[in-house]
């Protein structure tokens, strides 16, 4: 099982312990969003992606950023985790999310193919379905991380902000997402509850 605390230093090293995200910083975040991801038995790949899916910067986060993302601190991620994880990162980073909705409705359909998009230049993302499911996976344990700690935490109205697309999300990837959108929604009283005796 992945050992997040040893790339603990390199997140710090890339200054991500200075970035707020809500009421933490972002390296507290992303630690979250790896132990999710690890919950819900991701690959170890995805785990890995998820520890460091916001070091550019997402549609959602620091945006203004992701323009201007330098070679040099590509290149300084992927010897960090290597060139396959950091580019399943940049594409999450750079992913618009209505790519992501439409690419999602793609994949359920037999023989659909995800169509996710650059949301700077507009351009295709080519991902292969399983690659589209890795980074779906991976949203999925960032928005789970992103769910109030406690009830009353928010203006947020929870099941209402989650019921739908996420939901759908976590039922179609399978019996490890549910179970694990089951325990972390489980501050909503059961309103979010996946029974998945009827999936």
């Amino acid at each position: 099982m992945l050992d997040a605390e040893v790339y603990r230093d390199d997140l710090v090293r890339l200054g991500l312990h200075k970035i707020a995200h809500q009421d933490e910083s972002l390296i507290d975040h992303m630690f979250r969003v790896c132990s999710i991801l690890q919950d819900m038995k991701a690959k170890e790949q995805v785990c890995v992606a998820g520890l460091f899916h916001g070091v550019y910067g997402t549609e959602g986060l620091h945006n203004d950023d992701v323009e201007s993302i330098p070679d040099h601190r590509r290149a300084e991620v992927r010897r960090v985790i290597g060139p396959e994880i950091e580019q399943m990162i940049f594409n999450f980073s750079v992913m618009s999310y209505a790519s992501l909705g439409k690419s999602f409705r793609n994949v359920m359909r037999p023989k659909g193919l995800p169509e996710l998009k650059d949301r700077r230049t507009g351009e295709d993302i080519p991902l292969e379905r399983e690659q589209f499911l890795d980074l779906l996976r991976m949203k999925l344990g960032d928005v789970l991380a992103h769910l109030p700690q406690q009830v009353g935490h928010t203006v947020l109205d929870v099941p209402t902000e989650y019921a739908g697309f996420w939901k759908t999300a976590a039922e179609w990837l399978g019996p490890d997402a549910i179970s694990t959108w089951n325990k972390t929604t489980s501050i909503t009283g059961g309103q979010l509850w996946i029974d998945p005796e009827e999936i």
